[in-house]
């Protein structure tokens, strides 16, 4: 039984966006997933009780940590358009990324099943799992076409190696979009809608890409963290003296309403 063929059996996951986490581990050569390393590495490393579940065959295998269950299904073939190639070429963090996402030839779709109750705890517990086929097979890096993220196998290791809640590693959770236009600079977020929160926009900035990564990182780890929700006219800033007006309306880069600081 294929991993779709799980999805299938819960119906009340078809229902929101954020109930299911889904990834695609990236592989340069088939059939390199060793699955025995990666439980150990769960185990050992992490110190999370792995127990086989249901329907295991060579191709997929459902494993249960605490109360998720996890599907895990190699595929030897390349992802079927150029979802992930294009996710790449938006990654500033990885250089010719595009190229390297072209050579994949086959792709460990993991998917946390039953998502939807602790979005940190819950992305954390992904980030573990994936960090773990990263290391144990023959892999390129990671494709979230949810968040249209592509990332390199090298920098999203880094990032799990150092997260903590205090500390979480939006840059493999959360898109940021840098646009430029009449040498004024923008940035907005895409994947915070994962964690019950509104996508953020800073339009038209006089700051260059690099403060406004920062901003924008720093924005949405505290709404992240500390679950915050940000409204239409209030204010936020990062320190007691900064007051950047919060504005909603219909979003510039990204469908539906997203909130404006005005940065």
């Amino acid at each position: 039984m294929g991993l779709f063929s799980f999805l299938k059996k819960d119906k009340p996951l078809e229902k929101s966006s954020n109930s299911t986490i889904l990834g695609m581990v990236l592989l340069y050569e088939n059939k390199s997933l060793d699955m025995a390393k990666v439980i150990s590495e769960l185990e050992n490393k992490w110190g999370l009780s792995v127990k086989n579940g249901e329907d295991n065959t060579n191709e997929t295998s459902i494993v249960e940590i605490g109360d998720y269950r996890i599907a895990i299904a190699e595929i030897p073939a390349a992802i079927p358009t150029d979802e992930a190639i294009t996710a790449a070429e938006y990654n500033l963090f990885w250089e010719n990324g595009a190229e390297k996402v072209k050579k994949h030839k086959g792709h460990v779709i993991v998917s946390i099943m039953n998502a939807g109750q602790n979005a940190v705890e819950e992305n954390i517990l992904f980030s573990k799992i994936t960090s773990a086929i990263l290391n144990n097979s023959k892999s390129i890096g990671i494709y979230i076409g949810a968040r249209s993220l592509a990332i390199e196998k090298e920098f999203y290791i880094s990032q799990v190696e150092t997260m903590t809640e205090e500390d979480l590693p939006l840059y493999i959770w959360i898109y940021f979009g840098l646009r430029q236009e009449n040498n004024k600079q923008s940035i907005y977020t895409y994947g915070l809608k994962d964690f019950g929160k509104k996508e953020m926009e800073i339009l038209n900035s006089d700051y260059g890409h690099r403060e406004l990564s920062e901003m924008m990182f720093n924005l949405s780890h505290y709404v992240v963290a500390y679950d915050v929700n940000l409204k239409h006219e209030e204010t936020i800033g990062l320190s007691a003296e900064q007051k950047l007006k919060i504005s909603e309306s219909k979003g510039v880069f990204l469908d539906g309403n997203t909130l404006k600081i005005d940065y």
